[in-house]
């Protein structure tokens, strides 16, 4: 019996490309002394969530070493990446002054963390979140997270 690809009763190999399974985008705000209150008054949004330094993420965890102030936002198929990226930085301001003056007193990141459980997964950005990411002036870091293996070479 003829097993190649091309046979009509061969059974699928593998399976590739399509979305990522899971993607979020998160405006990282840090100080050694940030204040919570005073960065979400200064962006007009509450954050997703936020430290002082010296506060703990858990009982009996070590103290952070400096503040943080986060705002996330998160897409799941059919959703795209780029909806992500759109929805958080729509919520903020878009000037560029703006942004210039708050990475001159803050560290400031914008990081995107990337989870499929499949192999030749991939995602585009819209021309919108990339002029909203441009912008802010900000470098953009991405985490990739990949599970299971649907292909092992």
């Amino acid at each position: 019996m003829d097993r190649s690809p091309l046979s009509e009763d061969a059974s699928e190999v593998a399976a590739a490309g399509g979305p990522v399974d899971k993607f979020r985008v998160t405006l990282a705000i840090y100080h050694h002394e940030l204040e919570p209150e005073a960065v979400s008054a200064r962006l007009g949004v509450p954050p997703t969530k936020a430290h002082r330094r010296g506060e703990s993420r858990r009982p009996g965890s070590p103290p952070l070493p400096t503040g943080g102030w986060f705002l996330k936002r998160e897409a799941l198929p059919p959703s795209l990446p780029s909806s992500a990226i759109v929805e958080l930085l729509s919520a903020l301001p878009t000037d560029p002054a703006f942004w210039e003056a708050l990475r001159r007193d803050y560290n400031v990141q914008i990081r995107c963390a990337v989870h499929t459980d499949g192999w030749n997964r991939g995602f585009g950005l819209s021309p919108t979140a990339i002029g909203l990411i441009a912008a802010t002036g900000i470098e953009i870091d991405f985490d990739l997270y990949f599970y299971g293996s649907e292909y092992e070479a």
